[in-house]
């Protein structure tokens, strides 16, 4: 009868074996793992009080460099340069004839205009011109003397009228891309009288037009506008309704020279 002693050593010995390789590998399983991530902060304790909030404030956030807010430093629109209200306007001004077929005449000019605010403002005006600034076109000759039509000899002389202009409109141009010109565009209207060679010498006129203003300096506007007269004139027993449009160009003086905002961005102490 054969010994199996030698067969079951060996057969311990590699379990033993075996056994003692899946322990190196649990262990070295375990050291590979990464530690658990630390506990949470422990809450601070009930007693002590938390940071204060700080309080809400209706001022919005402060430019420090000119300590204005933003809501006093960026405006949808910004405020004009210029103010008319309660200032006195004198107005010289040359003038042309536009619409005359058969003279051209220009004009000397003067205005004076109360404006009762930055809209609306009172004139009164006149305009003189002289014979020798009279120019007699083509055909006037045919049309006017030969044919003896209607106001070969009457030829206005003089002009005047008081009225009211409105200016709606107020705007800025950039020019070349450095200087901002500031300028407002206005209509008028008004009533006055229209001179001229003929026997009746004296025409009741109303007039209406358009122009606009150029702001140069805080007392100076370039100003050009047109204005249409018209007037009734009669000859030889027929009644016509005469029309003279004029252009006019020239400046406006503005008294007094300066004027003040009444109110002004308000500043904001960053202290406060």
């Amino acid at each position: 009868m054969k010994h199996r002693y030698p067969q079951a050593v060996v057969v311990a010995a590699l379990v033993s074996f075996s056994s003692g390789l899946r322990a190196q590998d649990d262990a070295a399983e375990l050291s590979l793992q990464e530690p658990e991530p630390a506990a949470a902060a422990a809450t601070p304790p009930a007693d002590e009080a938390a940071p204060a909030e700080a309080p809400a404030s209706g001022k919005t956030a402060t430019d420090e460099g000119i300590d204005l807010t933003l809501q006093d430093r960026i405006k949808a629109v910004s405020r004009k340069t210029f103010l008319k209200s309660g200032r006195f306007e004198l107005q010289p001004n040359v003038m042309m004839t536009v619409n005359d077929s058969f003279f051209r005449s220009f004009a000397f000019s003067g205005r004076l205009a109360w404006h009762l605010n930055d809209a609306f403002a009172l004139e009164i005006g006149g305009g003189y011109i002289p014979p020798f600034l009279v120019q007699k076109l083509d055909p006037v000759d045919q049309l006017r003397e030969s044919l003896a039509l209607i106001n070969a000899d009457n030829k206005p002389f003089a002009l005047a009228d008081v009225g009211l202009t409105f200016s709606p409109l107020y705007g800025k141009v950039a020019l070349l891309g450095d200087s901002i010109i500031n300028f407002d565009g206005f209509l008028s209207a008004g009533v006055g009288a229209t001179f001229d060679n003929g026997a009746d010498v004296v025409h009741p006129t109303m007039d209406v037009g358009v122009g606009a203003r150029v702001f140069l300096f805080r007392w100076l506007v370039l100003r050009g506008d047109v204005r249409d007269y018209i007037y009734p004139q009669d000859k030889a027993d027929i009644s016509t309704l005469q029309n003279l449009m004029f252009v006019s160009v020239g400046i406006g003086i503005y008294f007094p020279f300066d004027f003040d905002y009444q109110y002004e961005a308000a500043r904001v102490n960053k202290n406060g």
